[in-house]
């Protein structure tokens, strides 16, 4: 039995399809409506499990494309989402097609069981095919819905600004905190919000229902930049204190750098950067997996971000005196000398105007150095002026730690 699981977060993705895998089915992985929809016309699934909030195509539109199709409006289709958990979210789930509405997070036993019920039910002929709304009623009460999901957001971002609060009090104590990076991590945090509120005063006003449920992604995507900005001013103040624990496992270094390279590489391609890798085999160390990866996206995005367009990004990994070296270089704008000790400093940028015109606040690199150091191992860049940058980093490797 195939199942499809559309799901934009990854490690979500590859969770429910180990469950399914575990319990007879063949998983199918999407990231987005878009994706399933073209995974769907490859290798038709007897079932399709899917969250609502993704990119580029949600799972209410992803559901409404399906059922409009003769062909595929007959595979089951149910929704399993964090998000989307009102009444009226299920309601109108119910409406657009699905045949059941799940929310995250269910036990693997129930949700496997719930997931038989419906494939059994299907093929008896108790659910049946549902006749859809006309696309002006679905386009109104997708638009009601997305509304009342910017409502939750915003509540959501109030709570965390007052998180801010503390961690901004904390910040003000770190000597490089001047004024001109003060201005940078208060325009870092407007300009979401003014964007956000811009895009929902175009939509209020626009009468063209697809047209407004595009500014209503948009500003929920302002939103969600906002949330980030917020989230690694609390992660910088949090490590300032060593109150960022680790859960330390058997960690694969090359695997996490090809995983880090396939989740960045859209935007290197946007770019026209082109990304190589030399990985030696067997880069085993005992480390916090998820904290591992968060410096490698931050140095691969750093790479790519003060890039030339048309550039290249080298990555090397390997053993060298008992310990996995990881090194990253750029072709890009590089780092003059007097700055280079500097880089790993708390909301720190090499100059203001690096600020307006990449964003940022200036945290990645120091949570990055807190990271590395705190896993016994050590970090450091290397830059030749204009001719880009290399960042390495060092660590003990299995049999060294």
């Amino acid at each position: 039995m195939k199942a499809l699981v559309v799901e934009d977060e990854k490690n979500s993705r590859m969770m429910l399809s180990k469950i399914l895998e575990a319990n007879g089915y063949e998983p199918i992985e999407a990231s987005n409506g878009i994706e399933a929809l073209e995974k769907i016309n490859e290798s038709r699934p007897d079932i399709i499990i899917s969250d609502i909030m993704m990119p580029e195509m949600d799972g209410f539109q992803f559901c409404r494309e399906l059922k409009k199709n003769e062909i595929l409006k007959n595979i089951p289709l149910i929704f399993y989402t964090s998000i989307y958990k009102d009444e009226a979210d299920e309601k109108l789930a119910m409406e657009v097609g699905a045949s059941a509405y799940i929310r995250k997070p269910e036990d693997p036993k129930i949700l496997i069981g719930i997931i038989n019920k419906v494939l059994k039910d299907h093929r008896s002929g108790k659910i049946g095919t549902l006749e859809l709304t006309d696309e002006k009623e679905y386009l109104s009460k997708y638009s009601q819905t997305l509304f009342k999901k910017l409502e939750d957001k915003v509540l959501e971002l109030e709570d965390a600004n007052k998180k801010l609060e503390t961690a901004l009090s904390e910040l003000k104590t770190v000597d490089r905190l001047k004024d001109n990076i003060i201005s940078n991590v208060t325009h870092e945090l407007r300009t979401p919000l003014i964007h956000a509120s811009g895009f929902l005063e175009l939509a209020i006003d626009e009468g063209d229902k697809s047209k407004q449920g595009e500014l209503l992604k948009k500003s929920m995507n302002a939103l969600e930049r906002e949330k980030k900005v917020i989230s690694d001013l609390i992660e910088i103040s949090y490590a300032g204190k060593g109150l960022l624990s680790h859960v330390i496992e058997e960690t694969d270094i090359g695997t996490l750098i090809k995983s880090t390279v396939e989740d960045l590489r859209p935007k290197a391609e946007a770019f026209e950067i082109n990304v190589r890798t030399s990985i030696e085999e067997g880069l085993i160390v005992g480390a916090d997996k998820n904290q591992i990866l968060h410096v490698l996206n931050n140095l691969l995005d750093n790479a790519i971000k003060f890039n030339r367009k048309g550039g290249e990004i080298e990555i090397n990994a390997g053993k060298k005196d008992g310990s996995i070296k990881v090194c990253f270089k750029d072709t890009g704008i590089g780092i003059p000398p007097d700055k280079l000790t500097n880089v790993f400093d708390k909301i720190y940028q090499v100059d203001s105007g690096s600020t307006r015109r990449y964003g940022g606040v200036g945290v990645g690199l120091a949570i990055a150095k807190y990271i590395i150091e705190s896993h016994n191992g050590r970090i450091w860049v290397e830059s030749n002026g204009e001719k880009g940058s290399t960042f390495c980093f060092s660590m003990p490797g299995e049999n060294n730690k």
